[in-house]
């Protein structure tokens, strides 16, 4: 953990909101299970391109091993991404390091399978509510251990916790048809009052139940909404950035009944559904209203956010969005408010 001195209660109000605090995930190593050696599950389509294909051939072996600079270019951009936020003033903290037992859950072909690179997944914050989630993908449970010392100093500063009813673990193949609530921080937006939840078509992330349950939570202040998505992508921030009000990154094509309400009038820019799932292109890093960090192979993007009047920063993550997760997804706020 980045040794700072948080002065700020935790607040999380709009994704747009002036980024104080966050933390950012650390990259660890696994061992990819023998049994995508056949090919990959329906249940991981919403994987890049390059990695469906690349992945049955690591089978059985450590990531450093099957592809050290991959892996030693995802540490970098990670700990690269740590240094760009404290640079600018932002307190930054780390998950902890998992143990061995902990690591050791859900034994199996898939029991070192694990991450943790992508801390928007585990956790969510609204207000000063810091929630623990319930992930579908059973080898990502164990995720929540390294973020409880983030969990006890932000109720030791007066944060509300809850913990969402741990699953039952189930094999990969059959994850679709698992029993919730699943909720993930990948599929909720903070748009003020209004908090939108993402429920994917193809049973990988969050679910119907879990929408139910945050918007039980939450209480009557809140408006909790429903968005289905497409089975291709896992979370609806894969196409969905909130750079300012009036002003989102949209993948249109991810949308089932369209772009959700609270959004839908504003001044959208859009990407492609490839470039959603291959690049991350809808999942940036807001650092403030109208200034963002995007992934450096976007200059698409970059020049139509620019066009804008968003300041626009830019570093190399494509190492890391080797794994369906782009800057949103590699870090969450503790604190983020309109008011600088």
């Amino acid at each position: 953990m980045t040794t700072f001195q948080p002065f700020h209660r935790i607040n999380v109000t709009h994704e747009w909101g002036v980024l104080k605090e966050a933390v950012v995930g650390r990259v660890i190593d696994f061992r990819v299970p023998e049994g995508i050696g056949a090919g990959l599950p329906d249940s991981l389509r919403f994987l890049p391109g390059p990695t469906r294909r690349d992945l049955p051939r690591w089978a059985g072996r450590l990531w450093s091993e099957a592809d050290p600079e991959g892996y030693a270019r995802s540490v970098e951009q990670i700990d690269a991404l740590d240094r760009f936020l404290t640079s600018r003033g932002v307190v930054v903290h780390r998950p902890r390091e998992l143990t061995e037992p902990e690591l050791g859950l859900y034994g199996g072909d898939g029991d070192r399978f694990s991450m943790q690179t992508f801390v928007r997944d585990p956790m969510i914050v609204v207000g000063d509510h810091v929630i623990e989630a319930a992930l579908r993908l059973p080898a990502r449970f164990k995720e929540r251990f390294g973020l409880r010392p983030v969990f006890a100093q932000a109720v030791s500063r007066g944060a509300r916790y809850s913990v969402m009813p741990p699953p039952s673990p189930v094999a990969v193949p059959e994850i679709a048809s698992a029993t919730g609530p699943f909720l993930e921080g990948g599929d909720v937006l903070v748009l003020g009052r209004d908090i939108l939840v993402g429920l994917g078509r193809g049973g990988t992330a969050s679910d119907a139940e879990g929408a139910r349950w945050l918007a039980r939570l939450l209480g009557d202040g809140y408006r909790v909404q429903e968005v289905p998505i497409s089975d291709r992508v896992i979370h609806l921030d894969d196409g969905l950035t909130a750079v300012r009000e009036g002003l989102a990154v949209v993948c249109r094509e991810q949308f089932v009944d369209g772009v959700p309400a609270p959004v839908a009038d504003w001044d959208l820019i859009d990407v492609t559904l490839r470039a959603a799932v291959d690049l991350l292109a809808g999942n940036s890093l807001v650092m403030r209203p109208g200034e963002v960090l995007v992934d450096e192979r976007l200059t698409g993007l970059a020049e139509a956010l620019t066009a804008r009047d968003v300041t626009v920063h830019t570093l190399p993550f494509d190492a890391v969005t080797a794994f369906a997760g782009g800057f949103r997804c590699a870090h969450h706020p503790l604190v983020r408010e309109l008011d600088d």
